[in-house]
């Protein structure tokens, strides 16, 4: 049987073999067999990069899936007391150590008698809910990677609060008769209520709470791998919670917040301080820096501020005071400027909008707690505008004469009686006893002074005063000169001055009538200038 597709070829040995052709007539055999192996091959490499796809996709969902899942809870590596939190919730967190706080009970014996303590008994409280906002933030401030490497640890530990337990509470669970409580010490605001002073502490005597404290904490931390031991106390020499170091801190952090001059502001314009009463009347004094908070509580260092405190103390004390109409401050300055008098405070123009100022006792515990910053309210302000009085005196020797101005104009002008070594025309110092020339300002003023003394003249004789209430006395220079009251023995005024023509009969000073010095004394401000010239 023969095939008609197939060709025949001779052999070598004569012999005809038949060569089948491919049914397709017209292809290259050879040409198509490698078309069909590389298609072939094309179809092997696609499926592992089909697969290394896959794979990458499921890395990447699961890496997705782990960094949202440690959005809410400990990341890995993060331990608390030296035990993983890796993977706890921060609820979870705070129920484990709420659970050893209320259940770790420490057995106590003193003499005959014995009783079990918890850091409630001793007084302390433990803010569970802050310490493992702790453990939940840990590590998230590192590098984005770093913070899920399990091998990158992170410890929280917690400061202790043994040294705030409350001997006196072993005292009366104990029956120990012959105790003394300590007394705390106190911060209160100074007599100038612009800062607090420290009211120190009192020693007492009792049972000593810090090692059963200390025993306490211990088992805590172990987060129940270990067991409370029996501790026997001992009566000595006991501090109060409120120690004076924790007081002079507390102290320090309150005129820190003084010195901070925190306002309640419109805009860029103060309107309110919370200064130091406001702060006294809004802060308690805790030693225990984990203890938890109240609602509307902040904490500063050992200080903490209430929120509602601070409302009512705005609503009662701050919020009367603002006025809607402005009243200008009218000030008094001396001849470079500085203010040496006010005669009306003044104040500005201030309308707070309808209800904006019922949470400054919130966004005021805020600030404090920070430590600086300002309360900002929705509101209008007037700013009120200064006005200014210059005062100047001027003293002329040759002329015999004091001079007082106001805004460079003359109100007053007085014979006066200057130092009797200054020549009476011309005004220079011819002597040792003179009224020196130059520029001063009122230093010290009193309203009457006994004067005296004695100076050793250039010829060696001394010259000695004892002069009883001259009146009115305003000094100038630092070497004694004032402008008072003529010391005579009895009225010597202004005209009678002019009748001498002013003479010079002082140690020095500048002597004035006794009908004007009253006058001049309530004029001339501490801090006025003084021009004393020839």
């Amino acid at each position: 049987m023969t095939n008609d597709n197939a060709d025949f070829t001779q052999s070598f040995d004569g012999a005809q073999t038949e060569v089948f052709n491919p049914l397709n007539d017209g292809g290259d055999p050879i040409e198509d067999f490698g078309k069909e192996s590389i298609a072939l091959k094309k179809k092997r490499i696609v499926w592992p990069w089909i697969v290394l796809a896959s794979v990458l996709v499921a890395l990447a969902a699961a890496c997705a899936g782990g960094i949202w899942f440690f959005q809410s809870h400990a990341l890995p590596g993060v331990e608390l007391w030296g035990h993983s939190m890796t993977g706890k919730s921060k609820q979870q967190i705070a129920s484990l150590i709420d659970e050893q706080v209320n259940n770790t009970e420490v057995p106590v014996t003193y003499e005959d008698k014995t009783d079990s303590f918890t850091l409630k008994d001793l007084g302390i409280s433990i803010d569970a809910e802050s310490i493992a906002d702790k453990v939940m933030n840990a590590k998230r401030d590192t590098v984005w990677y770093q913070r899920y490497l399990p091998w990158e640890k992170n410890n929280v530990v917690t400061a202790s609060v043994a040294d705030t337990a409350d001997s006196n509470a072993i005292d009366t669970k104990l029956g120990i008769s012959n105790q003394q409580p300590a007394v705390d010490a106190q911060v209160n605001l100074n007599a100038d209520q612009n800062g607090f002073d420290v009211v120190p502490m009192t020693l007492g005597q009792g049972a000593d709470a810090q090692p059963v404290a200390k025993e306490a904490e211990r088992v805590i931390q172990s987060l129940g791998t270990e067991q409370p031991k029996t501790v026997t106390v001992t009566l000595k020499e006991t501090k109060p919670v409120i120690t004076d170091d924790v007081a002079n801190a507390a102290k320090a952090t309150l005129d820190s917040l003084v010195a901070a001059n925190i306002q309640i502001t419109i805009g860029d314009h103060g309107i309110a301080t919370f200064d130091a009463p406001a702060l006294a009347a809004s802060m308690t004094i805790n030693a225990n820096q984990e203890a938890p908070l109240n609602d509307g509580e902040t904490r500063n260092g050992y200080v903490v501020f209430s929120a509602e405190k601070l409302q009512q103390y705005y609503n009662d004390s701050m919020k009367p005071n603002l006025k809607t109409d402005r009243e200008d401050r009218d000030v008094i300055v001396n001849g470079n400027g500085e203010e040496i008098g006010v005669n009306t405070e003044g104040h500005d123009g201030v309308t707070v909008a309808d209800g904006a100022d019922t949470n400054i006792g919130t966004d005021a515990a805020a600030v404090l707690a920070k430590g600086s910053g300002s309360i900002q309210v929705e509101g209008k302000v007037d700013p009120m505008q200064t006005k200014t009085t210059k005062r100047h005196v001027v003293v002329d020797l040759s002329d015999h004469h004091v001079y007082a101005y106001e805004n460079d104009q003359l109100v007053k002008s007085m014979w006066m009686s200057a130092g009797e070594g200054n020549d009476p025309v011309t005004g220079e110092c011819m002597g040792d006893l003179c009224t020196g020339v130059g520029d001063y300002k009122i230093w010290l003023k009193y309203e009457s002074q006994d004067m005296s003394g004695n100076l050793t003249l250039s010829d060696g004789s001394v010259s000695t005063w004892d002069v009883k209430d001259v009146g009115y006395v305003n000094y100038f220079s630092q070497s004694g000169c004032a402008i008072h009251r003529i010391a005579t023995s009895s009225y010597y005024g202004d005209s009678d001055l002019a009748a001498t023509g002013g003479g010079n009969t002082s140690h020095g000073c500048v002597g004035i009538g006794w009908d004007v010095a009253p006058w001049f004394y309530d004029w001339c401000k501490m801090g006025t200038t003084v021009h004393v010239q020839l």
